[in-house]
């Protein structure tokens, strides 16, 4: 494998996903599926209901006895039984009885309606209808939610969770799906320091790892995580136990080209392949991929707004790759750009920026603090100027990429 140097990001971005192949399904429990893909249709194995139940606390007739009926000329029915949810009633109706029922309740034998009881009046063993109720009136029909024998979920779907639920109702326990990558991070420097840790002069805490894995959870990603100093047998020893549970591998720090910058090379010593380091993009041009034991190492910058812009770009799409799904993480909407933005001809640029919606119209602003984690803390969108691109000019329409759903 020959190694490419400062690409471009679409460049990147593909040869990351052809890297790639999605983690093979497992089956899981239908609790725990949310959020996941379906690797294979899934068929009902019941009805739902699983027989003709009634939506109303009521009386189950037989909708003939009703014809008619009103205020004036109500109809009298014996009561001859009562039905319950989850309950069997062995009554049966005919001609001039009624069973009382409540909702979720199976329908008896011979009734053919349910009269609710806002439109009735118990008296005495017998009941008085001041109402009709056609045939089918009141009745939630077997499988009129799930059928069996009926496709509930496609290969390839990605399960929300009230469809979860549906699969649960057709009788499905168990879903064949693709699971989530499981990911080790590593921050690396002797400066960094692990947070509840105490700081010593010259030291930061690691902002970086609980930003990274604080955008696993938020897409429902879980992470192994160490803080390693600068000496190549630590990071050596912590990827190799790092691998033995990961599928994937994400380094932050050390990954540009100073001499005390040992990721890259420490990797490359264990047997890793560069498949490309550095990018051309901006914030986060150090970026690499790595692989390693046939496995991807995603290597990211200490430098804040470079660790998380290479993460959300290109080790973020290449995480959903995994997944199953689309390597799309985020939502792009049209909005109006509120202030120039500069480009580069030979990169492209990322600019963090606010997305808000005023008097209809969606306006984007980009975010001028100077507090780099400010920026990245106060961000929902992201502005790109693709390369080749020198400025966006203010009132552009431009296609924003959203972090968070702006409550609009």
């Amino acid at each position: 494998m020959f190694p490419e140097y400062d690409i471009g990001l679409e460049r990147a971005l593909l040869i990351t996903l052809d890297q790639l192949t999605p983690l093979g399904p497992v089956n899981l429990p239908v609790d725990e599926i949310g959020g996941l893909v379906v690797a294979e249709d899934c068929v009902a194995e019941a009805n739902c209901p699983s027989a003709p139940t009634s939506l109303k606390d009521g009386y189950a007739v037989v909708s003939a006895d009703l014809e008619n009926t009103s205020e004036e000329q109500p109809a009298k029915l014996r009561i001859c039984g009562r039905s319950v949810a989850g309950g069997n009633t062995s009554a049966t109706v005919e001609s001039g009885t009624a069973v009382k029922i409540m909702t979720g309740a199976r329908i008896p034998n011979g009734a053919d309606a349910v009269i609710a009881n806002e439109f009735t009046r118990e008296k005495d063993g017998w009941v008085l209808c001041r109402r009709d109720a056609g045939p089918g009136r009141n009745i939630l029909e077997q499988g009129h939610d799930v059928m069996k024998g009926k496709l509930i979920a496609s290969r390839g779907e990605v399960l929300a969770p009230a469809k979860t639920g549906l699969l649960a109702a057709g009788g499905i326990s168990t879903v064949r799906v693709h699971p989530q990558p499981r990911i080790g991070i590593i921050a690396i420097g002797d400066e960094v320091v692990s947070p509840g840790k105490p700081l010593m002069p010259g030291q930061l805490y690691a902002s970086n790892l609980i930003t990274l894995l604080s955008w696993l959870r938020y897409f429902q990603m879980e992470a192994k995580v160490a803080v390693v100093g600068d000496k190549s047998e630590n990071l050596s020893r912590t990827a190799e136990n790092m691998f033995e549970h990961a599928d994937v591998l994400i380094t932050s720090g050390g990954a540009w080209k100073s001499e005390r910058d040992l990721t890259i090379k420490v990797l490359k010593a264990m047997g890793g392949d560069i498949v490309f380091h550095r990018v051309r993009m901006g914030p986060g041009k150090a970026v690499a991929l790595i692989l390693l034991n046939n496995k991807a190492v995603f290597c990211l910058s200490g430098g804040p707004p470079s660790n998380e812009m290479a993460f959300l770009q290109i080790a973020l799409p290449g995480l959903f790759y995994l997944a199953g799904k689309a390597p799309v993480p985020f939502e792009h909407k049209t909005a109006t750009l509120t202030k120039t933005v500069g480009g580069e001809k030979d990169w492209t640029q990322f600019f963090y920026a606010t997305i808000n919606k005023n008097s209809g119209q969606q306006f984007v602003s980009p975010l001028e603090m100077k507090s780099r984690l400010k920026s990245q803390a106060h961000a929902n969108a992201l502005i790109k100027v693709p390369e080749g691109i020198e400025k966006l000019e203010r009132k552009k329409q431009i296609q924003v990429q959203v972090l968070f759903r702006p409550q609009f």
